[in-house]
């Protein structure tokens, strides 16, 4: 055993004093030295990006006309080719900006040759650009603006392709501080952005690299629907953040300080985010600048600030999504570069725990189906199935209600002029014929969240957008363009808008009718003649919807119809009353109140006889036993 030495002990101690101390002063620089100065580097990165955003929207507000697209980017001098698989436009080399660029897959109109175009330079309707940059703490820095002309290093590609060579551009402020900028783009919709700058002067230059997402506008096909968020996104730390494009018009901003995350503008089914490394620290903020009768909607990133000493060189690397909000595609860039939660870009809602695994079953039976109109009958499908426990409880339960009717309607009679000892009788009933009130309202209620969910699924996915259906409806993502006001198109009128009433709502309108028919009456006649209406009320909101969704509800009205009559046959052979009772609804009101009359006149007429026998039995008696 080894024996104790005070010496050695000693010197331990010695160590985590000295540790300690060390640590001690390294803490201390770090807040009372170095810290304030990053805090200073950073506001003053901060101000001077303020005063940029100010003097681009002064720009705005002296633009007298808006240029047609072709125009705009021929004036922006020679530009770079974008030819990525999914995404094309091109990149120009007077302010190096990304704001060029259409999607391959997707058109702006049905039947239309032009490409949606994401990406817009300034001075054509709602323009839509990236930019990246430095910002100087102190003034007297020349930095590389919007009118920058980059040219391409020796050693770069002449356009930017998928996978391909990166583009390199470079510009010499001609006062020591060389800029470079490398710019890839994937297979998909991700361009990865590496700037840097080499100061070869004689003093160190504190910089801040800085990025945007900037838009003059909201979106053309902007809906401003409440249940669907288009606008700014961003998740910061811990928190996904969705301010609306009217709070950024209040004059709200939205900041985080020394945060991680990304951040982007997002439209229906589109989106451009920056997207920092998740190992960057920076401070992020969206705003919202009035810029003449528009506004000017930005979302910003400032790094975290570094000091380049001469011979030394500054680099930061950030990546830009810009294309269509796919799934497949975010979960596939937070696997492979760890960025956080990036699918909350995607509107999956309040009740996401049943939209999400909704939404990505839709787009398996897709997949296997080939096409998304199938996938849609087959979700229906398996919704209904999965329900038809829920549902089936509560037609049962339905159905004991309408059996116990007219007992409740003689405790009613009964004790009129005593609340209390008719919810005692009430309850007392319920008791002895097993009956729950309730029971037929929880299922219906545990079924709204998943209905909702189904609705946000069909609303969200681009699949459905432009997808046709068979026969008339070209795109499920539109109302149906049919109408009954002008034969479905045999009449050569159009009729105003507020008249469209296509043949799928109508369809739809009938089955909710017949739902409504082999569904157990209300107890109440108040509540029965409201109810009658609903199928017309649903049925006229329903038909500015998207076909798809009608499409949705129509066959899943068809699948609850057979379910319906499947419970009835079943409950039938339990009960053969229950059946009595629906095939008693089918009659006219009429002869239903000719058959209780009738049954209520043989009762009469069954007393009267009962009486006068009574009568004739009593005057037969003896007199004087009738004394």
């Amino acid at each position: 055993m080894k024996k104790f030495d005070p010496h050695e002990a000693d010197d331990r101690a010695r160590l985590m004093m000295a540790i300690v101390i060390s640590l001690s002063i390294f803490l201390g620089f770090y807040f009372f030295v170095e810290k304030p100065k990053m805090e200073e580097r950073q506001a003053v990165a901060e101000k001077a990006l303020r005063q940029q955003a100010d003097r681009k929207a002064d720009i705005v507000k002296g633009v007298d006309a808006i240029r047609p697209r072709h125009e705009v980017l021929a004036e922006t001098g020679d530009r770079i080719q974008i030819r990525g698989t999914r995404v094309f436009g091109s990149l120009s080399l007077k302010g190096g900006r990304l704001d060029d660029l259409s999607l391959q897959e997707h058109r702006q109109l049905l039947g239309g040759d032009e490409k949606v175009a994401l990406l817009t330079p300034v001075g054509v309707e709602r323009a839509f650009y990236v930019e990246q940059g430095w910002l100087a703490s102190r003034s007297g820095v020349t930095l590389p603006d919007a009118n920058t002309v980059w040219r391409l290093a020796p050693d770069s590609a002449r356009e930017i392709t998928s996978s391909g060579k990166p583009v390199i551009m470079e510009w010499d402020n001609g006062a020591g501080l060389s800029f470079r900028r490398t710019l890839r783009l994937d297979e998909n919709f991700l361009f990865t952005l590496t700037q840097s700058v080499t100061n070869k002067g004689e003093a160190a230059v504190d910089l801040n690299p800085y990025e945007l997402v900037a838009r003059h506008g909201k979106p053309v096909d902007y809906s401003g629907f409440f249940v669907l968020h288009e606008g700014p996104v961003a998740f910061m730390g811990k928190e996904g953040i969705e301010p609306s494009y009217k709070t950024l018009e209040k004059g709200e901003k939205i900041e985080y300080e020394n945060t991680s995350g990304w951040l982007a503008l997002t439209d229906k089914y589109w989106m451009v985010a920056l997207l920092p490394t998740p190992d960057a620290r920076f401070n992020a903020r969206t705003i919202g600048t009035r810029a003449g009768d528009k506004f000017v909607y930005q979302s910003d990133v400032v790094g975290t600030g570094r000091s380049v000493a001469p011979g030394e060189t500054a680099e930061v690397t950030s990546y830009v999504y810009a294309g269509v909000k796919s799934l497949p595609v975010i979960k596939s860039y937070e696997q492979l570069y760890n960025f956080n939660n990036l699918e909350y870009s995607i509107d999956f809602g309040m009740w996401h725990l049943l939209t999400k695994p909704l939404f990505m079953l839709l787009h398996w039976l897709a997949d296997v189906s080939g096409n998304i109109a199938i996938a849609i009958l087959l979700l229906t499908v398996v919704v209904r199935t999965l329900l038809f426990p829920l549902t089936n409880k509560s037609f049962r339960s339905m159905a004991k209600m309408r059996l116990i009717a007219p007992q409740m309607k003689e405790i009613q009679e009964q004790y009129k002029q005593d609340r209390a000892g008719m919810q005692m009788a009430i309850m007392e009933l319920y008791k002895k014929e097993d009956v729950n009130p309730f029971s037929g309202c929880w299922p219906m209620l545990l079924q709204i969240p998943i209905m909702f969910s189904l609705y946000k699924v069909i609303l969200i996915s681009v699949e459905l957008r432009h997808a046709p259906f068979w026969g008339w409806v070209k795109d499920m993502s539109a109302p149906d363009p049919t109408t009954i006001f002008n034969l479905f198109g045999l009449i050569p009128w159009t009729p105003p808008q507020v008249l469209m009433f296509g043949a799928w709502p109508l369809l739809f309108l009938l089955t909710m009718v017949q739902l409504k028919r082999i569904s157990p009456p209300m107890t109440d006649p108040m509540q029965e003649r409201l109810q009658a209406w609903f199928p017309y009320v649903i049925g006229v909101l329903l038909a500015h919807f998207a076909a798809g969704l009608v499409i949705y509800w129509t066959w899943s009205n068809c699948l609850t119809i057979l379910q319906q009559y499947y419970i009835l046959k079943k409950v039938g052979k339990e009960d053969t009353s229950l059946l009595r009772g629906h095939s008693g609804r089918r009659k006219s009101k009429k002869k239903a109140e000719a058959a209780d009359q009738a049954v209520e006149g043989a009762q009469e007429v069954k007393e009267a006889q009962q009486s006068k026998q009574a009568k004739e039995l009593k005057d037969t008696k003896d007199p004087k036993e009738r004394k």
